[in-house]
């Protein structure tokens, strides 16, 4: 829970166009409360110019959520002097409606680039005598810098996700499949304090590490296998991501030797693009960087870097901003991006190296900082 965060979303300047903002996202929810909610919420968020609203922002809460949260609010008394708790009545199905109206808007903000054409319809239906205006970017702008606090929960979803990473390094043997280490790993990773994971987790080994969005299936490791693992965990509401490849029991052979040299050469790729990030880049500079070192180095595997370099990570797994090849967007202190050059070659496997990182003025600070695989 933070009160920073939510003037934060208040200082915006789109609140000059609207009287209040309504709020329904479930990842929206979770960002302005700081902790989760399973049923179904809506929050409505005054402008701190609309003389007629009460400025305390309106939680309409099922009776299934309302106790718990009532608790956890009324612990924090700054922020809980931020809210007006209300319990949605069971069986009242036009309550939220009612309370709405009775606050003679004129003008109601939404999330637009999330709310459906038929819930958007319903509304206007309701609320005939309301301007709907489309404000998504109140929150998504707000929620591209994270708080020190964030930053922190991040943090640890980060040490989780490498929880889970070394339980498959450590667990790896002949013949167990890519679901097995899996499993383990997000077993680990529950047991260290995870909520769960950010996405599902990634074993791809051989020649399936040659697609970049490989599912982990019943397919068992062999020797000699390229193995990429691509995992994050959820801790507080927030993700971690991170990707490590390596090659299990590699001979000296030909064969071997190129998938050394490919593992190596996406690693290096990776801290090329580490070296130049910092506050100041745009987006599609970094991805260009990456990529132009890779055609350098190897003309033939450079263009098998198919995906874009990197993106933002917070309550969502991706989000704003994203390291690609036409992202305008400049970087900024205080956001937290992936840095994840791969590259793909069918019949010899691929290798893909990921860092979750926190922008910096002058550079960068890892949340992953674990070790990398050279050969």
């Amino acid at each position: 829970m933070s009160v920073e965060i939510l003037k934060k979303v208040k200082s915006h300047d789109k609140f000059d166009e609207i009287d209040a903002l309504l709020v329904t996202k479930h990842e929206s929810i979770i960002y302005l409360l700081g902790f989760r909610i399973e049923s179904d919420t809506t929050i409505l968020i005054p402008s701190p110019i609309a003389q007629e609203v009460s400025q305390k922002s309106k939680v309409f809460l099922s009776a299934l959520e309302y106790d718990q949260v009532k608790e956890r609010i009324e612990s924090t008394p700054k922020f809980a002097e931020e809210f007006e708790l209300i319990r949605h009545p069971q069986g009242q199905e036009h309550f939220i409606e009612k309370e709405i109206k009775d606050l003679n808007l004129s003008t109601l903000g939404f999330e637009d680039a999330y709310v459906n054409v038929k819930k958007y319809k319903t509304w206007k239906e309701k609320y005939n005598k309301i301007e709907f205006i489309g404000a998504s970017e109140i929150l998504d702008d707000s929620r591209v810098l994270k708080t020190e606090q964030e930053i922190e929960r991040m943090k640890k979803a980060a040490e989780l996700g490498i929880k889970g990473f070394e339980a498959i390094y450590e667990s790896i043997e002949e013949g167990r499949s890519e679901k097995e280490l899996a499993a383990i790993a997000e077993f680990e990773m529950r047991k260290a304090g995870a909520d769960g994971t950010s996405f599902d987790t990634i074993v791809a080994s051989g020649k399936r590490s040659a697609y970049p969005h490989a599912k982990t299936s019943d397919k068992k490791v062999e020797k000699g296998d390229i193995i990429i693992v691509d995992i994050g965990a959820k801790y507080n509401g927030y993700c971690s991501d991170m990707t490590r490849t390596f090659i299990f029991e590699p001979d000296n052979s030909d064969k071997e030797n190129n998938k050394k040299e490919l593992v190596n050469l996406v690693n290096e790729g990776q801290k090329c693009g580490l070296e130049h990030i910092k506050a100041g880049k745009k987006g599609s500079e970094m991805d260009s960087i990456v990529r132009k070192f890779f055609e350098e180095e190897n003309q033939e595997w450079g263009s098998r870097f198919i995906h874009s370099l990197g993106h933002g990570v917070g309550i969502d797994i991706h989000e704003n901003p994203y390291l690609s090849p036409i992202s305008d967007e400049t970087l900024r202190e205080g956001m937290c991006v992936t840095v994840e050059p791969g590259l793909y070659i069918p019949g010899l496997g691929g290798a893909r190296t990921e860092d979750l990182i926190v922008i910096r003025e002058n550079g960068f600070q890892s949340l992953t900082e674990t070790e990398k695989f050279y050969y």
